[in-house]
């Protein structure tokens, strides 16, 4: 009897297998959803920080060269819906794409799945509307030659579930903030 085993040979049943492997695939797919939508929110934190180092740039840049600059924001439904922002600068015709930095000031396309919201101090929630390619648009929010800039904030928010990633807040001597969540920083 010596060759002969007794009793349980110390292996896992089928059935404790697949329950593992299906704990296993559950708890991947839970972290997966997360991580995608941190992965979004971080790319959407992004571009909003990339946009507001735009925006001090362009103020610094309409104080430098004595122009008014401008931002105009836009929505577009060619292809799936998605916002622009388009950078201009007011010449003597109006106000049209800036010339000598193309590439820093190149139009933004902003992600496809945000909203964005504006409110500014004296047009608060300010629809952002299609552009009509034959008209010249003035910029919903100007940066003056002299200094000041047009006064607000503005909200991205996640499309589908309304979840508000962040906020750009500017002042009128050009302060801006930059608030994840839309959460005032401590001490405020």
């Amino acid at each position: 009897m010596l060759g002969r085993r007794l009793g349980f040979a110390g292996g896992f049943s089928l059935i404790e297998l697949l329950i593992t492997l299906l704990v296993i695939v559950l708890l991947t797919s839970l972290v997966s959803l997360s991580v995608g939508d941190g992965g979004q929110r971080a790319e959407s934190e992004n571009m909003a920080r990339h946009l507001a180092d735009l925006m001090a740039y362009v103020q610094s840049e309409a104080e430098m060269s004595g122009a008014d600059h401008g931002l105009y924001l836009q929505r577009s439904n060619r292809g799936e819906p998605h916002f622009e922002a388009h950078w201009l600068r007011r010449y003597d015709q109006g106000w049209a794409d800036p010339r000598g930095s193309a590439d820093l000031l190149a139009p933004m396309v902003l992600e496809q799945d945000i909203e964005l919201w504006l409110n500014l101090s004296d047009d608060p929630d300010v629809e952002i509307m299609e552009r009509d390619p034959e008209l010249r648009p003035s910029p919903q929010i100007v940066f003056f030659a002299s200094g000041e800039v047009t006064e607000g904030e503005l909200d991205w928010v996640i499309r589908e579930t309304g979840d508000l990633v962040v906020r750009i807040r500017w002042n009128f001597f050009g302060q801006i903030d930059l608030l994840p969540r839309g959460l005032e920083p401590d001490g405020l």
